[in-house]
């Protein structure tokens, strides 16, 4: 499992071009602008099916995505793919629904793009499709992107929309947001400007230079891969010449501990210029990379906030916990439909991480429908734990 995220560490990314999101409708975000939102998220919640009836034209459902996400500027051009289970009552035609894509400014809902109508066939559970047409399109990087399901039909037929159990509902969006494939116990970021000499006679003695170009470079030790992804996956991208995003996030708050100024971000892409395994004998196994930055990097803050850190678009978040001593459960409100990826008591990395039963000796429980983590062994007085989740 990989190591806290934060401080001198650093998080390997990989791309796609269609982020998807699920339906969470077993999942409550609140309301927003005067409407009741259930959860959409990259993560899916393998939870109990959550079915929404309505009879008659009007909002079926309205889905929002979780604080600080997508954290993008823009929302490129594309179609966005709808796939979604749903019924009709009775089998007479004339029930429709269709999909309203919104953005969230932290007070209001702006309707953005409005997807083609589908017409419902049969009163057996189907899985329908949809798409969206959507224009590059310019938002904050704190707004928040909602869905409105509505029926549109012109009976009053009575439409069930299904998300979760064995009825999966989703987007596939045109957003590029990043996967974590892994991260390191420890790295460097070095960055260096090449000078071309430009003395002349008028330089009064002293040799002078000016600014050429830039380079930079990421150096990782012991790396971890994350779920999901092995380490032959990260030598195959370097068989394949490919080239992997970077997150390299620095605590502000190293001097004083105030929470004011929260973590920054170096952000690039980078080429594995080498990677080094080895296994001694009867001893633990060790992981190193070197990357390559290739183009400019970026710089960027993030906001500290309740429940966690965030410390990239991808989602990943990293939540501190100080122990009054004797507890056996901490309740993470941001790890709620998210997955623990990584768990530090005292400095010292969980080994194991289960999402069900009791843990035994060292090992840890994760509930991520209730956000609790369970431990075996009580927690003692003033002991630190972070648990990052994505």
């Amino acid at each position: 499992m990989a190591s806290v995220i934060n401080g001198t560490n650093i998080v390997l990314y990989e791309y796609d071009s269609n982020a998807i999101y699920y339906f969470n409708g077993g999942t409550t975000q609140g309301t927003f602008d005067s409407v009741a939102c259930k959860q959409m998220s990259r993560t899916q919640v393998n939870g109990t099916a959550t079915d929404f009836t309505k009879t008659g034209a009007g909002t079926i459902v309205s889905f929002i995505t979780d604080a600080n996400d997508p954290g993008v500027t823009t929302i490129p051009t594309g179609t966005w793919s709808f796939t979604a289970y749903a019924s009709i009552l009775t089998s007479f035609t004339g029930a429709k629904f269709k999909y309203e894509l919104y953005k969230y400014s932290g007070t209001t809902l702006t309707l953005l793009f409005t997807s083609n109508e589908t017409t419902l066939t049969s009163t057996a559970t189907t899985l329908y499709t949809t798409t969206m047409a959507v224009t590059s399109t310019t938002i904050l990087a704190t707004d928040r992107l909602a869905i409105k399901v509505i029926y549109t039909g012109t009976t009053t037929n009575q439409i069930t929309f299904c998300t979760q159990g064995s009825n999966v509902s989703k987007v596939t969006s045109s957003i590029a947001l990043g996967t974590p494939m892994g991260a390191s116990t420890s790295c460097s970021f070095e960055a260096s400007t090449e000078q071309v000499e430009v003395t002349s006679q008028s330089s009064a003695w002293f040799k002078e230079f000016k600014n050429d170009v830039q380079t930079w470079t990421v150096s990782c030790d012991g790396f971890i891969a994350v779920t999901g992804y092995s380490y032959l996956a990260l030598m195959q991208k370097q068989l394949n010449r490919s080239s992997v995003a970077v997150r390299f996030s620095i605590n502000n708050d190293n001097a004083d501990g105030s929470g004011t100024y929260g973590y920054s971000v170096i952000s690039g892409n980078t080429n594995i210029t080498s990677l080094s395994l080895s296994a001694p004998l009867e001893g633990a196994s060790t992981y190193s990379l070197s990357l390559q930055g290739t183009g400019a990097y970026t710089i960027s803050g993030t906001q500290v906030i309740d429940g966690g850190t965030s410390v990239s678009t991808s989602g990943v978040s990293s939540a501190p916990f100080i122990a009054s001593g004797g507890e056996y459960t901490i309740t993470f409100v941001g790890g709620i439909g998210k997955a623990l990826i990584s768990l530090t008591r005292g400095g010292i990395e969980v080994r194991t991480i289960n999402t069900s039963g009791a843990p035994t000796g060292e090992d840890v429980t994760f509930n991520s429908l209730t956000g609790v983590l369970t431990f075996a062994r009580a927690l003692e007085a003033d002991e630190f734990v972070r648990a990052t989740f994505s």
